[in-house]
Parts: structure tokens; C-alpha cells; sequence
């Protein structure tokens, strides 16, 4: 029986990685081609070329494309917004089905809950990289006018807080399935490790510009995990 179990969570903890990985890379479809392509696609436009990064976050993603002249200034912002706003309705829609449904296989449930990782990092790390450095999509929505640094920051922290703590509770739930409850919560705070380490491959690229004395606020979510777990665990005694 012991076996089994442990054969099992070497399994879980494959798939697990694999999931990961490859849900990366469809988050970065997502936020290309169904995000800014769409728009591009509905005011008119031609999209010229796509290349998706399996290197993401150490080198970026990309679309390009070809616009009318008749295209406006508000149309424009629709179309560097809608990376981000499609990423976090994606990953809120998928939070929520997860939240939803009870009964779910856990190869399923971990696939979802890297797609709605992913589209929530890319995401809300738009926002709050954006409105500290003003990189990429948030750089082009401040030129425009329709965003501000101030307004990039409150939006990104809002809505990666609210992820963060659905998250967590979808993996917890997901973990208990194969791991003992002290372990799944273990499983979470670990988890949100990620965050500092996708940051520091980040900061790998001196392409970037981004300064170092970001890296211990990435620590955050762990912390904040680590307190939240601990208290949980506590509960259940």
C-alpha cells in the first residue's frame, strides 16, 4: 500500500511539471494571439507574425501586425490591453470552475490550475512590472493615455491577491488528494516560490532593466502563504 501511495505521488509530481510547462506556453498563446490578435483581428487589422517563447520569462513573446489608418487611439488601447485582459478573464473563469467543481480528476485539475496560474502571472506581472518600470503593454496604455503607473499597480496587486488566495486554496484541495493535509499546505507555501524564481530569470536578462531591489518583495506571496497554511494547519488540530 505504501508503495502504491508513493508511486503515486511520483506521478502526480511528473505530471505535475509537465502540466506546468506546457500550460506556459499556451498561457503565452493565450495573451498573444486570443488577447492582442483578437483585437488586431476585430478593428480591422492583419497579424504579421507570432512567435511564442518556450524561454518566457527570460526572453518574451511576441505579435506584430499591420493596423488601417483608420484605426483610433482608443482601438489601439484595446489592442495592447487585450493581452492582459483576456489572460485574467481566462484565468478568473478557470478559477471559478475549479472553485465549482467538486469532483474532478486531478490530471484535469492540475492542468486547469497551471492555466489559470500562468494567465493570472502574466497578467497581473504585466500590471505591477509595468507600472513600476512602464515595460511592454502597460509602457504603450500610459503613452496612450488610458493608464496610469499608480492605476497599473493597485489593478495588478487587486487581482493577483484575489488569485493568489484562490489559488492556493485550488492547490491545497488538489494536493489533498495525494498528499497528507500538513503536506498539501507545505505543497502551497512552496509553491509560491515560483514567483522569485521567475523573477530572477528575469533579471537574468540584462535586456530588462529591472533592478535587483525588486527581488525580496517576490517573497511576499510565500510569506504570506507560510502564515496562512500555518494558521490553516493549526485549525485542523
Amino acid at each position: 500500500m505504501e508503495k502504491e501511495a508513493l508511486q503515486e505521488r511520483k506521478v502526480f509530481l511528473a505530471s505535475f511539471l509537465v502540466a506546468g510547462f506546457f500550460m506556459k506556453i499556451v498561457a503565452e498563446f493565450v495573451h498573444e494571439v486570443c488577447g492582442h490578435g483578437f483585437f488586431v483581428w476585430l478593428f480591422g487589422g492583419e497579424i504579421t507574425s507570432v512567435y511564442i517563447s518556450l524561454l518566457w520569462p527570460y526572453e518574451l513573446s511576441y505579435i506584430s501586425w499591420a493596423l488601417p489608418n483608420t484605426v483610433t487611439s482608443i482601438q489601439r488601447a484595446w489592442i495592447y490591453a487585450g493581452g492582459i485582459l483576456v489572460c485574467l478573464g481566462a484565468s478568473f473563469l478557470t478559477q471559478a470552475f475549479l472553485f465549482m467543481k467538486r469532483k474532478i480528476h486531478w490530471r484535469v485539475a492540475i492542468t486547469l490550475f497551471w492555466f489559470a496560474f500562468w494567465t493570472l502571472v502574466n497578467s497581473t506581472g504585466y500590471l505591477l512590472i509595468g507600472g513600476l518600470e512602464s515595460f511592454g503593454d502597460v509602457y504603450e496604455l500610459i503613452e496612450l493615455g488610458v493608464l496610469t503607473s499608480i492605476l497599473s499597480l493597485t489593478a495588478g496587486f487587486i487581482m493577483f491577491v484575489t488569485g493568489f488566495v484562490a489559488l492556493s486554496w485550488i492547490l491545497r484541495r488538489t494536493l489533498i488528494h495525494v498528499f497528507p493535509f500538513k503536506k498539501a499546505c507545505l505543497g502551497v507555501t512552496l509553491f509560491w516560490l515560483i514567483i522569485p524564481a521567475l523573477v530572477m530569470v528575469m533579471l537574468a536578462n540584462p535586456e530588462r532593466g529591472l533592478q535587483w531591489y525588486y527581488l525580496p518583495l517576490t517573497f511576499t506571496p510565500t510569506l504570506l502563504s507560510l502564515l496562512m497554511e500555518y494558521f490553516l494547519a493549526l485549525s485542523k488540530r
